[in-house]
């Protein structure tokens, strides 16, 4: 029933303005015919709305209060007073005077009440037409990891090959006097019987036996003489000295026991695991061993400073206080007079055989006990860097070791007799560089690529030596791994043009996997042949709209200067409107980026300028006083330097800086949708996993751009924004598909078993963790190429932490303990290794790796008045910093999330829950977002922004920069 009122000239604000806490929207039947209502409540519909439909109009009813602005709202704005909803603010008195109803409408001098009793409920659902779409089947997940196929044919691991006919093929012998320095047992020979399991027990009594009867021996004859020949005097008097040699053979026998047994299986340990394993680079099923494609390059072994070993010091410590070292040092001595004379008598062969490596770049583990033996023919030992014991003879006979090895490698070049020559260089003198150019020079381009990625040398060189021995495929394999296009076209393009035109598209291929539009057309504008192609490139850039197609603007001026003139009005646009200071910024950034610049680069500058320095008065350009200088150079105005005040201004201080008090905002009631996942992309626009529902590209409102058919419950993101692989479990199976932000394409790439994964990737390298494995899948070419691998690491991969400029691999090893391998990136140079010290015991201890290197401990504690704070401690510093937590917290739940030079504290308890974000050194968090009770809430860092979301769909970003919060509904 409709009732009419006079009241409306008595209520003294008729309409809603501003921003409000809105409850529906009104949309009138006068103003709307019947089709535009019912797009307008589509639009606008969401989890737990209700229409409804009167003679007079329709109704949309939100299934909890939303902050809007009234101006922008598609209908009448509706604010919830009592238990109905008005079009106007109604004060106490003015709401005393209308009568009971569901919705007040305030129109000219009426107020019209309605009920809802009298409506029709609406079904909006109805109104779908979805036959268009097709019905899919669902996943069965029983269907088992198909076979990954073997992308290129297996690097050559064996050196011997590369030397050719002149380096016979190793024996038996060879391989022991590799093991002999690196005190390992020698492995038995391929056509040895294996040994009965009765007959090991044997072995070590007999040797047991023999050692105790040789001590005895040492002892009564120790007894008599009073000292070891060549060693220090021992007492007759004391029989400690006598019995240490046989305890030390004992041990020495032993520890050779234990070596030959096989290594005793490692037990699982996901004790640092999240809770949830599917999240976030969780961990699914073990990969199974042959499920990877064999790797088209070798695996990069993780090459580190190695410490001596503390056994191997104890024994060379007692050795020398002891008979041991007498008849170690007369066998080792005898070893070097035969080596020497060989090299003075000329027999270069026999000497070579013979030679003692020089220390490589791996260190040395100790004092070697055992004497070297005779090498069977010339190949370069694979273990080249790698440490081991060594055996130390003083300054002297080592620079002499060294000038004889110079000698015999000249003497070598002289004879030209290329190979040994390259042996000695390589495996004598540990000088691989040379090894390298001297391969080079001689025109052996296939042994030097080869020598140099086993080496694992600097990517250019190994990608110009492959391309110089004319493999193609594997050095573009190479360059994608690291990256290293640009350096090798360099040392290319002026001898080997075909070669340096194919890694060039090769390289704007893969700018284009990365997301990277404008450095690929770029990359390829050298090419006339392949310029259609690049501004076909530089065309998807500006379709994109935002920052991507600001930045398309200056590359348009460097490589089209004659087409800019079509651009004046998005250049007048970009200027003139406030609300694009972020592609502003875009063209400055695009513009300092340049290495030269033109007649039309000069004028984009000129045209910005002031906007710049609007944008940094506002507090929003982030720009150094160098910046704009360089920009203004760039300018090259001279009627716009006499303008200038003077001093270039620099950027405001920090919004946070001089805030007193923590600010606290509350998070919205959950009206979105259900929500995985969610990453920042340019513009601030989100890419939201929503599970089956697939994943939707979003404005920074929250309104849906475009929906990927694609499951997912994590997204990983590239560097670049405008790639991301949409991922979700079937089973123990991770399905991932990868999608194209800017031309919304998506393609399957198939099914993997991985244990873990990194949350980021540069839009074709991926590293997943599988077993005791971590690789990196080229997912440019879907899951079955391995760009990058680094095998039998000590533990089992749990988590992997990936930045820019580091990525960080989490293991367990089997005694629970975390271990922490850390490289830089792009190179995957490897920075530090090892266990996770354990502090004093501080309560309840948890360590936090970041993203961007390194880690910190984290626990609690309490002051005099009882009041909470989360003190931390970072990685290699003694001194604790202590955060403030709301008094309220104490006992809550926390979760820590480090980000770039702040921290994220998810605190939840039964009727609250918040999150707390502070920078580093600060006592007092800078912002607090309240959550409702209950909320398990995630946090992550992109870029400046924090990213704060649950499964409730309610979302909130702060930008810690510019100190700008936004909370968008996922509707």
């Amino acid at each position: 029933m409709t009732e009419n009122l006079s009241l409306g000239s008595e209520i003294r604000q008729p309409v809603l303005s501003g921003r409000a806490w809105l409850s529906g929207l009104w949309l009138p039947a006068d103003r709307y015919g019947e089709s535009e209502r019912r797009l307008r409540i589509l639009a606008n519909w969401h989890a737990g709305a209700a229409a409804y439909r009167f003679p007079e109009g329709d109704l949309l009813r939100y299934a909890a209060p939303m902050e809007q602005d009234c101006a922008r709202v598609p209908g009448w704005p509706l604010q919830r007073v009592g238990r109905a909803l008005c079009s106007a603010w109604i004060t106490a008195d003015e709401y005393e005077k209308l009568p009971p109803a569901d919705l007040w409408l305030v129109r000219g001098g009426q107020v019209q009440s309605l009920r809802l009793a009298d409506a029709e409920v609406l079904k909006p659902g109805e109104w779908l037409d979805v036959s268009a779409f097709a019905i899919h089947a669902m996943y069965d997940c029983r269907v088992a990891e198909r076979v990954l196929d073997q992308p290129l044919a297996a690097a050559q691991r064996d050196i011997r090959q590369l030397l050719g006919k002149q380096v016979p093929a190793a024996s038996f012998e060879q391989k022991q006097f590799l093991h002999a320095l690196q005190g390992e047992a020698s492995a038995p020979p391929p056509s040895a019987p294996k040994a009965p399991v009765w007959r090991k027990p044997l072995i070590v009594a007999a040797v047991l036996g023999a050692c105790l009867a040789l001590g005895a021996f040492i002892a009564s004859s120790g007894s008599d003489s009073g000292a070891a020949p060549g060693g220090a005097g021992s007492s007759s008097s004391s029989s400690a000295p006598h019995v240490l040699p046989w305890l030390m053979l004992i041990a020495l026998a032993v520890r050779s026991w234990q070596k030959r047994q096989p290594p005793a299986p490692r037990k699982s340990s996901v004790s640092t695991q999240p809770s949830n394993p599917k999240q976030a680079g969780g961990a699914g099923s073990a990969g199974k061993p042959g499920a990877i494609a064999q790797a088209m390059i070798p695996a990069r072994r993780a090459v580190a400073r190695a410490m001596p070993q503390a056994w191997r010091d104890w024994l060379a410590r007692a050795a020398m206080t002891s008979h041991l070292s007498g008849i170690m040092g007369r066998r080792q001595a005898a070893y070097m007079r035969q080596m020497l004379e060989m090299f003075e008598n000329g027999r270069l062969q026999d000497a070579l055989r013979h030679a003692i490596p020089l220390g490589g770049a791996g260190g040395s583990t100790g004092q070697a006990f055992g004497v070297p033996h005779v090498r069977q023919n010339l190949a370069l030992g694979m273990k080249n860097g790698a440490a081991g014991p060594s055996m130390y003879f003083g300054d002297e006979l080592s620079r002499h070791l060294r000038q004889l090895y110079r000698k015999s490698f000249e003497k070598l070049d002289r004879e030209g007799n290329v190979d040994q020559a390259v042996f000695v260089l390589a495996e004598l003198l540990q000088s691989h560089s040379e090894a390298i150019g001297y391969l080079e020079k001689h025109e052996r381009y296939s042994q030097a690529a080869e020598l140099a990625l086993l080496w694992d040398m600097d990517a250019a060189l190994i990608v110009r030596l492959m391309c110089k021995a004319g493999d193609l495929p594997r050095a573009m394999a190479v360059a994608r791994r690291d990256n290293a296009f640009d350096q090798a076209i360099a040392l290319l393009e002026s001898r080997w043009p075909v070669a340096a035109r194919q890694l060039r598209e090769e390289w704007a291929q893969s700018l284009v996997d990365q997301g990277r539009w404008l450095d690929a057309a770029q990359a390829i504008w050298p090419i006339e042949s392949m310029r259609e192609r690049a501004i076909e490139w530089l065309l998807r850039a500006e379709e994109a709209g935002g920052s991507l197609a600001a930045e398309a603007l200056v590359k348009r001026a460097s490589l089209l200067p004659d087409s800019l003139d079509s651009q004046e009005a998005r250049i007048q646009s970009i200027r003139d409107d406030k609300d694009r200071q972020p592609e502003r910024t875009a063209v400055a950034h695009a513009l300092l980026a340049l290495s030269s610049h033109n007649k039309e680069t000069r004028l984009l500058a000129r045209a910005l300028f002031n906007a710049w320095l609007v944008d940094q008065d506002g507090g929003l350009g982030r720009f150094s006083p160098q910046q704009l200088q360089r920009l203004l150079d760039i300018a090259q105005d001279p009627l716009l330097r006499a303008d200038l005040p003077g001093k270039l201004p620099s950027p405001k201080p920090h919004p946070l800086s001089e805030k007193k008090e923590v600010s606290w905002i509350s998070v919205p009631a959950a009206i979105g949708q259900p929500v995985s996942d969610i990453a920042l992309l340019p513009d601030m626009r989100l890419l939201v996993a929503q599970g089956e529902a697939g994943v939707t590209l979003r404005d920074p409102r929250g309104k849906t751009l475009h929906r990927f058919p694609a499951p997912a419950d994590n997204i990983v993101l590239a560097d670049s924004g405008h790639i991301a692989l949409a991922v979700i479990y079937r089973g123990d199976m991770l399905c991932v598909q990868r999608l194209d932000l800017v031309t919304r394409e998506h393609r399957d790439l198939g099914i993997i078993a991985v244990d873990c994964f990194a949350a980021g990737f540069d839009g074709i390298g991926w590293t997943v963790g599988q077993g005791d494995a971590i690789r990196v899948l080229d997912t440019g070419h879907g899951l079955s190429r391995v760009l990058w691998q680094i095998d039998k690491l000590p533990g089992r991969a749990v988590r992997i932490l990936r930045s820019p400029s580091c990525e960080q691999y989490e293991l367990v090893d089997p005694d629970d303990k975390m271990v922490l391998w850390q490289y830089r990136l792009p190179g995957r140079r490897l920075e530090s290794r090892g266990h996770v010290p354990v502090l004093e015991k501080k309560g309840d201890m948890s360590v936090i790796p970041s993203p961007w290197g390194s880690y910190r401990y984290f626990w609690m504690a309490w002051d005099e008045q009882d009041n909470p704070w989360l003190v931390s401690q970072h990685s290699g510093n003694d001194k604790d910093h202590g955060l403030a937590l709301p008094p309220q917290m104490s006992g809550a739940a926390l979760n820590v999330t480090l980000g770039q030079n702040s921290v994220a504290v998810a605190m939840r308890q039964e009727n609250d829950a918040c999150v707390l974000l502070a920078r580093d050194g600060e006592t007092y968090p800078d912002i607090a977002f309240s959550w409702p009770a209950g909320a398990h809430i995630r946090a992550k860092m992109q870029g400046d922004c924090w990213l704060m979301f649950d499964r409730f769909g309610r979302i909130a970003i702060m930008d810690m920069v510019r100190c700008y919060a936004s909370m968008p509904t996922i509707a």
